[in-house]
């Protein structure tokens, strides 16, 4: 059984677009309103947002390094694990948070400090992946790794790290100056990123791009402000959560959508293959099934017909008349069962292999099924059963002729088979708003549950002789049900040991 798939939906994308907006619209207003509540819970969401997603940008690329086409975010994930350290501490040092003491403005300092390892980071990243070349873990651990170290040390330490802000007169021109040489570095990057057409898509250029040019405009804001609560500051922290909800749009988002995307395709492929193997197990079967009937029931008639006809050619003058009489009906009759079962294995065999073309048209069922009962009246008359005709005068189906005519035929003659002497046989129709449905009932020997669980299936030998050992070789069924399926109908089956069968057709009116 083919496995069942769910696939990842994709919503439009003026859908996205506008769901997005939607959603900045609404968290800008509820962070504004923070900030007029609290400025020191605002910049606290700011910090935590932009912390988290940076080392979501570190755990997702670094989980993703085996991958050929994710080698290139693994140095950026890197640099921002360390900018996530610096920002966590330049939030904790933030005025009046009370956790570490805001000695000369050690919060600006490491918030210099992060932007500038960012910026080198975004850089080295870009730069790299348009070379197509991928930076030794170990040596962006190290890198990254010891600018940050210098970082606390100069600033915590040593205390050699220039003054960036004074409160009540503004930033300082180092601090103008660092901002300024920051926001060269990220247009480098957007120049580098937007060249970048064989290491990232097109989405993600544009994405980060956006991201970078928002960390810039964020940057030249923050060289105006004059109070750590001021206006201008609280501007350029809405600029950094847009340009970190960006970064991770491009970077993890999109990653996480495109392994489902992939687990989606993986699935469907996985479905195919199963369903595909299964289709090779009924053919492999089928093709069995074929031989055995071309090994058995095909040669045993055949085999018949020889010696019948080597009894005849080589003893001829010596057999009575009477006994001539009957081998030449042997004879025949042996012919007409192998040209039937010949003829039911060459149409099988054409429907299976996509060779059996419907011309389908609109047919008259009473004409045709009163055509194929005087064919098999002289049967059901040797065994003293009466057949009903009881279908309706303005009955039609949209079929093709021929097919329908061996379909009733078959069931028909199946009925004569298996129905004992003095017994009844009726074919009726049913209206069913688009379908019509023809019914062939006997008051036959019926079939037990388990052997209706093997008709109409080429993977199981079933076959019995008739009431009066009429043989039988079981492929008459399958191919009533390939006839019908080509039509666009179905064949359904009723039937209760010593009860009779109903065999329902229905096609398409």
């Amino acid at each position: 059984m083919a496995a069942t798939t769910h696939p990842v939906s994709v919503t439009p994308l003026p859908g996205r677009l506008l769901r997005m907006v939607a959603i900045l619209a609404v968290t800008s207003f509820a962070l504004w309103l923070s900030a007029q509540r609290s400025y020191l819970l605002f910049h606290s969401i700011a910090e935590i947002f932009s912390i988290a997603v940076a080392s979501a940008v570190f755990m997702i690329s670094w989980s993703s390094r085996g991958y050929p086409e994710a080698r290139p975010f693994v140095l950026l994930g890197i640099g921002y694990l360390f900018v996530a350290i610096l920002d966590v501490f330049h939030l904790l040092s933030y005025q009046g948070m009370g956790v570490l003491a805001n000695v000369q403005d050690n919060a600006t300092r490491l918030w210099v400090a992060a932007r500038m390892l960012q910026a080198l980071a975004t850089f080295a990243f870009a730069l790299l992946a348009r070379l197509r070349r991928t930076a030794p873990y170990a040596l962006a651990f190290g890198l990254f790794g010891a600018a940050t170290i210098v970082a606390f040390l100069s600033i915590f330490r040593w205390n050699v790290f220039p003054l960036c802000f004074v409160e009540g007169v503004g930033v300082t021109l180092f601090k103008k100056l660092a901002e300024y040489a920051i926001s060269a570095i990220f247009a480098g990057s957007i120049a580098l990123v937007a060249l970048n057409t064989h290491a990232m898509t097109g989405r993600e250029r544009w994405l980060l791009s956006g991201s970078f040019a928002l960390t810039i405009a964020s940057e030249l804001v923050l060289t105006l402000y004059h109070s750590a609560y001021g206006y201008q500051n609280l501007m350029g922290h809405f600029l950094k959560i847009g340009a970190f909800f960006l970064a991770y749009q491009a970077l993890f988002a999109g990653k996480i959508r495109a392994r489902f995307v992939l687990i989606d395709e993986l699935e469907r492929s996985k479905a195919r293959l199963e369903a595909s193997q299964a289709e090779l197990l009924t053919a492999n079967l089928s093709k069995d099934k074929f031989f055995s009937i071309l090994a058995h029931d095909l040669r045993n008639p055949i085999s018949g017909l020889v010696t019948i006809s080597e009894l005849l050619a080589e003893r001829f003058d010596d057999l009575d008349p009477s006994k001539i009489r009957d081998l030449g009906r042997n004879l025949h009759e042996g012919a007409l069962r192998s040209a039937e079962l010949l003829e039911c294995i060459l149409q099988w065999a054409r429907a299976q292999t996509g060779r059996l073309e419907v011309h389908p048209s609109r047919i008259h069922l009473s004409e045709l099924c009163h055509d194929i009962v005087g064919l098999q009246n002289p049967a059901a008359a040797g065994k003293e059963i009466r057949i009903a005709t009881m279908v309706d005068a303005d009955a039609t189906v949209y079929a093709d002729e021929n097919m329908v005519a061996t379909v009733v035929r078959n069931l028909l003659s199946n009925a004569v088979k298996f129905t004992p002497r003095g017994g009844e046989i009726v074919l009726s129709t049913e209206t069913e708003e688009a379908w019509l449905q023809l019914t062939v009932a006997d008051t036959g020997v019926g079939m037990a549950p388990d052997e209706l669980r093997k008709l109409f299936r080429i993977d199981v030998s079933f076959s019995c002789p008739g009431t009066e050992s009429e043989p039988g070789h079981g492929m008459g069924l399958i191919l009533c049900k390939e006839l019908v399926q080509l039509n666009k109908g179905e064949i359904l089956v009723r039937s209760e040991p010593a009860k009779g069968s109903a065999f329902i057709v229905r096609l398409p009116r």
